[in-house]
């Protein structure tokens, strides 16, 4: 019996069998069209990738500062922005020492605001 070795082998020496054989089934669907295949493509699965879980759940104090806090409001889709969670922990902590978390959050969002507007890009080539 052949191994798969050979069969490799002639083909590579016998690209026409392989022209052939493409050109019979592009004829083929192109006649018969490929069907259905939404069972075949349920069967597969999904590439998407997995979001990423929300940070400290179950808890109690952090489902009050989630409450104070609000929902996720981030415009960016790709990259993950930390500030949420940051603003979160900062909830939190505030909660425990007995401050009020809105201000808190009030602050440590203007705080982390302002140094992304002063900061940018350097660029190596600008000089």
């Amino acid at each position: 019996m052949a191994d798969a070795a050979y069969y490799r082998a002639w083909r590579a020496a016998h690209p026409e069998y392989r022209e052939r054989q493409n050109r019979i089934r592009n004829e083929r669907r192109r006649r018969l069209g490929r069907g259905d295949r939404s069972a075949e493509y349920a069967k597969r699965p999904s590439r998407a990738i997995p979001g990423l879980p929300s940070l400290h759940l179950g808890h109690d104090l952090f489902e009050r500062a989630r409450r104070i806090v609000g929902p996720r409001r981030s415009k960016l889709t790709t990259l993950y922005d930390p500030l949420y969670d940051d603003i979160l922990s900062e909830a939190t902590l505030a909660l425990l020492e007995g401050r009020d978390p809105t201000e808190a959050i009030r602050v440590y969002g203007a705080r982390e605001r302002a140094f992304g507007r002063l900061t940018c890009p350097l660029f190596d080539e600008a000089a």
